[in-house]
């Protein structure tokens, strides 16, 4: 999940609160609240948000979380939210697949007023193949879905209409690239134009922030750098999901050169597992990416 959300917020309130609305209160159908929006936004950063609020834990019988991405085995899918619901941990090998598991998941929410997220769904066929086994009942259950797709949101439009996430405003996006750079402390005078001007070129993705406040908070704060930065982000146009790795790309060439391995064996794991610290520095010891010496710090 996004960094973002466990270091920096300063925004999501009111989109916060109304989903929370929509989750706790409303139809005792079955709904669905999507949220839509193109890579970096926070969208991800927003679901999860909710899914951990008090008010929102304490409403549902059970409550699983499963990051689609481009997966394409709707069984495998299915299998982690049913390993979920019955408590088994990450450490459970979802290579093991019921042939059944999608009346297994049917028969074990029946009765239940369940919450599933389903983030970064990519297609409608998916959407169809995953929410099958999801029970109709009234119990006032509820579905979160992500995408950056408007026609996967529209295909699991229920009572709510989709949430479609705005881009940050100027004010927002300086705070939020000045909160990563400086923390509690304020940008000092003379770096406050160039400044607000990375903040402008970031075209209010939050992503895009954190990543180049990442970069320039690694680096000494003088003026020629930031302009450096400045200059690379003025030939970006962030209208896809090619751009906003581009940004990926920069924030990766200014890691210390025996750090980039380490973050290219991150790329091993799937996308929303859980790994401990201990684990992971030990595989790195193993693979020679870092002495004892390192290891202490962590």
């Amino acid at each position: 999940k996004s960094s973002i959300a466990s270091k920096i917020i300063v925004r999501f309130e009111e989109e916060k609160e109304w989903i929370v609305r929509k989750l706790t209160s409303g139809t005792a159908e079955v709904d669905v609240i999507s949220i839509v929006g193109m890579p970096g936004l926070g969208k991800t950063t927003l679901a999860d948000r909710v899914y951990n609020d008090k008010t929102v834990v304490d409403h549902f019988d059970v409550r699983a979380w499963c990051t689609v991405d481009q997966e394409r085995n709707e069984k495998r899918l299915l299998q982690k939210i049913y390993n979920q619901i019955i408590g088994l941990k990450d450490t459970f090998s979802e290579d093991h697949i019921d042939d059944d598991i999608a009346d297994k998941l049917r028969k074990l929410l029946f009765g239940m007023r369940y919450l599933i997220v389903l983030d970064d769904l990519w297609d409608t066929a998916t959407w169809d193949e995953l929410t099958k086994p999801f029970p109709e009942f009234q119990k006032r259950s509820r579905i979160i879905l992500t995408s950056r797709k408007k026609e996967v949101a529209l295909q699991g439009k229920r009572h709510s209409d989709p949430l479609y996430l705005r881009f940050l405003t100027l004010g927002e996006s300086w705070e939020l690239l000045e909160k990563r750079v400086f923390g509690e402390e304020r940008c000092p005078g003379e770096l406050l134009d160039v400044g607000e001007e990375i903040a402008r070129k970031c075209d209010g993705l939050p992503l895009v922030l954190d990543l180049i406040g990442g970069v320039i908070a690694r680096k000494e704060k003088i003026k020629a750098f930031w302009l450096e930065v400045l200059n690379n982000l003025t030939s970006f146009i962030f209208k896809d999901e090619e751009e906003v790795m581009k940004v990926i790309q920069l924030s990766y060439d200014h890691l210390s050169d025996h750090l980039k391995p380490c973050l290219i064996y991150l790329a091993s794991y799937p996308k929303d597992k859980h790994i401990l610290i201990s684990e992971l520095t030990d595989l790195w010891s193993a693979e020679g990416l870092v002495e004892q010496t390192e290891m202490e710090v962590y």
